[in-house]
């Protein structure tokens, strides 16, 4: 097998570098090195004295590919035509070596020299002699070999012969000067060895506790180096090396660190994958830091970035050298459970739909999780069980028959419920708290909608000098269905009584621009207006709208977000109280109880199906006589019925911008080579997809896999369980094109416009429902270039899943939110008008 040449070792400071392995070597000899990241591992294996072995899982034998940048010669699972007795010409004898645990312990003659035949060009070799070597190896005449005169062939082999020296070696085409044959077949009886045994240098084990067990034999009395625990007991020897925390996209953080390392003037390498990766940090450098692209590691007083496949990273306080890894610095790596929020049930009446890790509501009992299925034998009948774990590992096993009794919750994804306790009445209080709420809010809606009809409005009628100062910023031609929907909207707001209006319109069909000259209106007759949307990134994506188009305006334009400052929240609050802040765009924040404007004239929902009931009516309970207008490309059933009873008006837009092309949508069972295919199609004309995985539990392993089966992309991972600001950071590098994919829960249903990611792969596309799947695959198609959405599922479905399937699959037409609507209406029923049921 071929060697990996490298460039030889650094050139500089001979007996630093001698020195440095010197003491090296004997600090490492048959110790434990417990604790070390895996970069520092290769490290440490590349400044050892040659010749030394490496062995590691065949899962983590790539990783350590790539140990020439430090200036050696590698060679990977090494055959047996390889190992020559130790000296200066031999392939083996001044190289590192890698093999995995398996290839180590493989059994090899252990007279190499009987079993083999090497050949050089220039040397006598006898005709017989030579043949006769070749019967003993098990090769036959006419059989495997062929002999034309002076010229011997052996499968793409030639041996050209003057006389009896040997002139030429032909293999492939290609003139070599040293050739080795081993056996054709085993001879029989030949003692063997492990190959361990026969491969020169100290051992070093990289996860030693994972090892096999016939591997201690067989390398007894050898100088050894242990990269963790395991085998015979070792001393541990501490290292001053200490490991780096992963970043976790947290490029603002790791600039922050880079500038105080090189303050203290240590240098800096980056080990990475993709060029893309090492490209996007380059932009995110300030102009000042020294930075190089080297083939191998060197001096360099800045930042040096090394092409290699390591992973994690640690400070050299010695060497005074800083190691880290596109996997530390964009990686993701664990998460942390935050809190949970108010979620939707739905019925498990399908079992082959469960899958263990699922949550369930018993009506009875409360939540537990789904663990499995047992067959129990009970006063002789054998029956099927369902088990369910609830709080302190109670159990309760459940006839299958029952599974109707069961509702889903769909807590296993990005908000995991707290299980409830077998034999004590918590969840009835629970139950018995939630109807009473119920109750009060049926009566508070009442009085709201009475209100509502009974109470005089403001009339806010057009203005002829300050309408158009918003028209004719907007750089596109309102379509007919736009228009239909601001006069609509206008006209309500001309009527004396409170707009409780809806517009519905796909994503990108211009439901904001409605909204933001409803808002113009507003302001101009000098009310304000709150603009109420369910994620920080949609809420800095109006902002930033809004600030654009009042710019040139006397219209003071306010966030309010976890982004926001205390000084700047202290500013806008204050604003909103006195009536200098014209405008408020912000998430759940303005809900709080310190909110308070002087003179609300309109209530902006955005992204309405995301909201509660309680949600919702709680801004229009503090001022009742405002107007509402909600914005959604797929309205909730409840929402919808209202709008078809008289309760709320409607507007929907269904003409999409011109140059928008219909969204591809592929209906399939989960195929990897589908997903490869799509990904890789998206990666190759230069765009992002998108692949949700509805799952956090499994996010690190679903990770792996995709790392696995595309390794030309760049991974990120976003859910609903990881620290806001790290998600939001997520997100910004996906925009700013640090990674191809975006690994992610159904969290991205609301987010940022990003024109560059236009295709979308969700997994369990079944578990999903109708709004889901519509504004998830509203994430792709937002400009002209044409998208795609591949909806997977298992090969069995629930009437229920293939019914939601099919819808969407049907309504893949530009405009077809609405529709899909009513569709959602018809499959889950209208809801419940008077309470929180949606």
């Amino acid at each position: 097998m071929p060697g990996i040449f490298c460039l030889s070792r650094p050139t500089h400071d001979h007996s630093r570098y001698n020195d440095a392995v010197q003491r090296v070597s004997s600090l490492f000899l048959n110790h434990y090195l417990p604790g070390l990241p895996q970069v520092a591992r290769a490290a440490l294996f590349a400044d050892t004295q040659e010749p030394a072995v490496l062995m590691t899982l065949k899962e983590r034998l790539p990783l350590y590919a790539d140990l020439g940048v430090f200036g050696c010669t590698i060679y990977t699972n090494p055959t047996p035509e390889l190992l020559t007795e130790p000296g200066e010409n031999g392939p083996l004898a001044q190289a590192l070596l890698t093999v995995d645990y398996a290839h180590a312990l493989m059994p090899v003659p252990e007279d190499l020299s009987a079993q083999r035949l090497e050949l050089r060009t220039g040397q006598q070799y006898f005709r017989e002699t030579l043949l006769t070597r070749l019967e003993r190896l098990g090769y036959r005449r006419d059989e495997d070999y062929v002999i034309r005169g002076d010229s011997i062939s052996l499968d793409d082999t030639q041996l050209e012969f003057f006389g009896d020296q040997l002139e030429h070696i032909l293999r492939g085409g290609e003139s070599v000067s040293r050739l080795v044959w081993t056996t054709k077949y085993p001879v029989p009886d030949a003692p063997h060895v492990p190959l361990i045994k026969k491969l020169p240098g100290s051992v070093y084990l990289d996860f030693p506790s994972l090892a096999p067990t016939g591997l201690w034999s067989a390398i007894e009395g050898r100088n050894r180096v242990a990269f963790g625990l395991g085998g015979p007991e070792l001393p541990v020897q501490p290292l001053n090396l200490h490991p780096l925390s992963p970043y976790r996209s947290k490029i603002m953080a790791f600039l922050e660190d880079l500038r105080g390392f090189l303050d203290e003037h240590y240098q800096v390498i980056f080990f990475y994958r993709h060029d893309k990766s090492r490209d996007y940090l380059i932009t995110r450098l300030q102009p000042d830091v020294p930075w190089r692209i080297s083939s191998r590691v060197m001096p360099f007083p800045g930042l040096l970035m090394v092409p290699a496949r390591f992973e994690g990273g640690f400070v050299d306080a010695v060497e005074k050298r800083v190691f880290l890894t596109e996997d530390l610095l964009y990686g993701y790596s664990g998460t942390t459970l935050l809190r949970a929020r108010r979620v939707l049930e739905k019925s498990a009446t399908d079992a082959d739909s469960l899958v263990v890790g699922d949550y369930l509501i018993h009506p009875d009992h409360g939540i537990g999780q789904f663990i499995g299925t047992e067959t129990r034998e009970v006063l002789a009948v054998k029956r099927d069980y369902l088990v369910l774990r609830y709080a302190k590992d109670g159990r309760l096993y459940l006839p299958i028959e029952q599974l109707p009794l069961l509702k889903r919750h769909p807590g296993t994804t990005d908000d995991p419920p707290r299980l409830s306790s077998l034999g004590k009445p918590e969840w009835k209080r629970a139950t018995d708290r939630a109807k009473k709420s119920a109750e009060e809010l049926a009566a508070r809606l009442i009085i709201l909608y009475a209100k509502q009809e009974s109470t005089p409005g403001v009339s806010m009628g057009a203005l002829a000098e300050w309408d158009p100062l918003i028209e004719s910023d907007f750089p596109y031609q309102l379509t007919a269905d736009q228009a239909r929907a601001l006069q609509d909207t206008f006209k309500d707001l001309d009527a004396p009584r409170p707009m409780d209006r809806l517009i519905s319109g796909d994503v990108g069909f211009g439901k904001t621009e409605v909204a933001l000259r409803a808002a113009h209106r507003v302001v101009g007759h000098s009310r304000q207006v709150g603009f109420l949307v369910p994620t920080t990134l949609l809420a800095e994506q109006h902002f930033h709208t809004f600030q654009h188009r009042f710019a040139t305006l006397p219209v003071r334009v306010g966030m309010l977000s976890r982004f926001t400052s205390p000084a700047e929240e202290r500013a806008i609050l204050e604003g909103l109280r006195e009536g200098t802040v014209d405008i408020v765009i912000g998430t759940h924040r303005l809900l709080s109880r310190d909110i308070a404007f002087k003179r609300l004239g309109l209530l902006i929902v955005d992204e309405e199906h995301r909201f509660g009931v309680i949600q919702k009516e709680k801004l229009r309970e503090m001022r009742h006589s405002a107007d509402v207008l909600s914005l959604s490309a797929t309205p909730i059933p409840r929402t919808l019925y209202q709008s078809l009873v008289g309760l709320k008006d409607i507007s929907s837009i269904q003409t999409p911008p011109p140059g928008r092309q219909p969204i591809r949508t592929v209906m399939a069972s989960y195929d990897p080579a589908l997903v490869r295919e799509a990904i890789m199609y998206e990666l190759e004309r230069g765009g992002r997809t998108f692949y949700v995985h509805d799952r956090v539990a499994s996010m690190t392993a679903r990770l792996k896999f995709l790392q696995a089966l595309v390794p030309e992309a760049r991974i990120g991972v976003v859910h609903g369980q990881m620290n806001e600001d790290e998600a939001e950071e997520v997100m910004r590098l996906f925009e700013g094109g640090a990674f191809d994919v975006l690994l992610t829960t159904t969290i991205v249903e609301s987010g940022l416009d990003i024109p560059e990611a236009n295709t979308i792969v969700i997994e369990r596309a079944d578990r999903l429902g109708l709004a889901s799947l519509y504004q998830l695959r509203g994430r792709v198609g937002r400009r002209d270039r044409e998208a795609y959405a591949y909806l997977l599922h298992p090969p069995r479905l629930s009437e229920t899943a293939e019914r939601r399937l099919m819808a969407i699959g049907d309504l893949s037409d530009l405009g077809s939110g609405h529709s899909l609507a009513e569709r959602d209406m018809e499959i889950r029923g209208v809801g419940n008008l008077l309470g929180p049921e949606q």
